[in-house]
């Protein structure tokens, strides 16, 4: 059952503004920079919310937090202005460290009732094996919000009024029901927007890394064309494209 055609919602590359959050700076780059930039192309309002500071991504002596914190902000912004980002939100908490999915779920509330997004970009907390923290409490926070958001009672009132998110992409899913086709330049532009973060690829695990990537967005690909008659490489970006309906009590989303 495709609900959103039922709802009549859009498509992820026709919505006119979207909130991408990430539990750390480049983890949207690594996974949708190529949908981005063609929501940019589109004149699609682009907005990053960073939900943690980095602070635990040390590489080589460098190993002080705050001048981690530092240069990673720095890193973000400068990738996000390749991608067309209108606007940056920080919301601080210790990269690795203790807080609860109940905190940032409420500062998500309250961005999304201020930003109102036609979609929200989030990790999936559901994907199988994900050892991280981070990515498990964020990717469940983004779910809670564009839940609650709309819920005056669970949270009420401070500043905008209530709002509900209509559709949630999740980005690094082992559940992927769009693909999102990007061209070779795309691609490039992608890897160059990953590179931006050098404190974190600019190493000699890079070559690696980047072979990864790309062998991974070409089986993406070949998901969307295997039935093709004529053999065709390509790149993509896989999604897992859900209504604010499914994110409670219908066993089916899984397989939407």
């Amino acid at each position: 059952m495709n609900i959103q055609s039922l709802l009549g919602l859009p498509d992820v590359l026709t919505v006119k503004k979207v909130v991408a959050v990430q539990p750390h700076p480049d983890d949207i780059e690594v996974n949708i920079a190529g949908t981005l930039l063609q929501l940019h192309r589109t004149g699609c309002e682009i907005v990053f919310v960073t939900v943690t500071d980095g602070r635990a991504g040390a590489w080589g002596d460098v190993q002080d937090a705050d001048e981690i914190v530092r240069i990673r902000e720095t890193e973000r912004i400068e990738a996000g202005k390749l991608l067309g980002v209108h606007k940056h939100i920080t919301l601080g908490f210790p990269d690795g460290g203790e807080y609860a999915v109940s905190d940032v779920t409420a500062k998500l509330v309250a961005v999304f009732r201020e930003e109102k997004p036609d979609l929200v970009f989030s990790v999936d907390p559901w994907m199988p094996y994900e050892a991280h923290p981070d990515h498990v409490k964020v990717g469940q926070a983004v779910s809670q919000a564009v839940l609650f958001a709309n819920n005056a009672i669970l949270h009420p009132v401070v500043s905008a009024a209530p709002f509900q998110v209509p559709q949630i992409a999740f980005y690094a899913t082992s559940y992927p029901n769009r693909f999102v086709e990007l061209t070779e330049e795309d691609f490039q532009h992608k890897l160059n927007a990953i590179l931006t973060h050098r404190s974190q690829f600019d190493n000699e695990m890079w070559p690696f890394i980047q072979q990864y990537f790309a062998v991974a967005a070409k089986e993406a690909y070949q998901v969307v064309h295997k039935d093709d008659s004529v053999s065709s490489e390509g790149y993509a970006e896989p999604l897992k494209v859900l209504s604010h309906l499914q994110l409670h009590s219908i066993p089916s989303t899984l397989y939407s």
